[in-house]
């Protein structure tokens, strides 16, 4: 299961300002993809009741939690907003409770123990604690604190790699530790700072997690967190699930152009280039059978398949490319048009448009 954070972990981004349009967008676009869950915000946050608000009206199939530190007043601000679920973020390493909360191990667990029983006063549907920097913890504090967050009534565990220094088999690791400490399911939250984000997550549900942060494009603190289009994408092609691809890249490449982020055209399922081919032994693959060189169809993400000649090209692509104008090229014409394509190509610096393509013959 994806957990959407883009109102969230997305909204904590440097620079990133969300406007209603873009949370609307966001609601609906990853509504319609199929997620299920989401984040809408912090506890204090300015907008958060009338985001909550929002999401119930444009997006009713989407559960809204809201995240908390690990403190009363939290909660309460929360359910204040119309909060019925709440993400609560405990530090779980020797460092981060010493440093940022000033406590030992004893003093963290007893605070877990007094707020989850105080979300169960506020009437909330659903608590899930999160383990921040799980990936730095000692395996018997994340053990204590998955087993008190057990017994004081939390219904969901989340390991954060909040610094992003986990690999694959490091998060195996963490899952499997997490689901032996207590009965509860299990969610990760990957930080991608190593690039590897997608691919923790991936091994993490593959372990066993139940559930996986994504955010929109990455976005996020730093290098930001598990792309939800690169995520979804890894689902439907390799494990059979049913995400709407297409919807996560309408939604993606509006949020970037309203956020004026440049999207890389490589970018994986969002990436204007995604289908895009110029070398010419690709080139001539994917005229033969795009299977060859394509893992999936260009539909399934929404986007296009565009062949381009240039300096890249060999005979094959441009005879194919010649064919598809009605056009039959061999021998010497042939090896003349591959030439001028390939110069007129470079001296461009970009593939040949059609007109550019007949006329370089000539």
């Amino acid at each position: 299961m994806l957990i959407d954070s883009t109102l969230r972990e997305g909204a904590q981004a440097y620079g990133v300002y969300f406007a209603a349009a873009d949370r609307e967008s966001i609601l609906q676009g990853v509504a319609a993809s199929g997620v299920t869950e989401a984040e809408a915000g912090w506890a204090g946050q300015d907008d958060l009741a009338a985001t909550l608000r929002l999401g119930a009206r444009v997006a009713p199939s989407l559960r809204l939690a809201v995240w908390c530190r690990c403190c009363t007043a939290d909660l309460d601000k929360a359910a204040e907003a119309g909060a019925r679920r709440v993400h609560i973020g405990v530090p779980s390493s020797d460092a981060h409770m010493r440093l940022r909360l000033g406590m030992g191990r004893d003093e963290v667990l007893q605070r877990v123990t007094t707020v989850l029983e105080h979300a169960a006063h506020l009437g909330f549907l659903h608590v899930t604690l999160g383990l921040e920097d799980a990936g730095r913890a000692a395996p018997d504090l994340l053990e204590a604190l998955a087993r008190t967050a057990a017994r004081a009534g939390a219904h969901r565990l989340r390991c954060s790699d909040t610094v992003g220094l986990l690999t694959p088999d490091g998060m195996v690791r963490l899952v499997l530790l997490a689901r032996r400490a207590s009965a509860l399911p299990v969610a990760v939250h990957c930080h991608n700072d190593l690039g590897l984000a997608t691919a923790n997550a991936l091994a993490a549900l593959d372990a066993g997690a139940d559930g996986a942060d994504v955010s929109l494009l990455g976005l996020g603190e730093r290098a930001g967190i598990t792309r939800a289009e690169e995520l979804a994408a890894a689902l439907v092609v390799l494990r059979g699930e049913s995400y709407r691809l297409d919807m996560l890249r309408g939604v993606c490449r509006r949020l970037a152009a309203s956020l004026e982020m440049r999207l890389p055209p490589h970018w994986a399922v969002a990436g204007e280039n995604l289908f895009a081919v110029e070398s010419g032994v690709h080139l001539h693959g994917v005229q033969r059978d795009p299977a060859l060189f394509e893992p999936f169809p260009p539909a399934l993400v929404g986007a296009e398949r565009r062949l381009g000649v240039g300096g890249k090209c060999g005979s094959a692509g441009v005879a194919a490319m010649a064919h598809s104008h009605g056009l039959t090229l061999q021998g010497d014409a042939l090896r003349r048009h591959v030439r001028a394509v390939r110069d007129k190509a470079c001296a461009l610096g970009r593939p040949l448009t059609d007109a550019e393509f007949l006329c370089a013959g000539r």
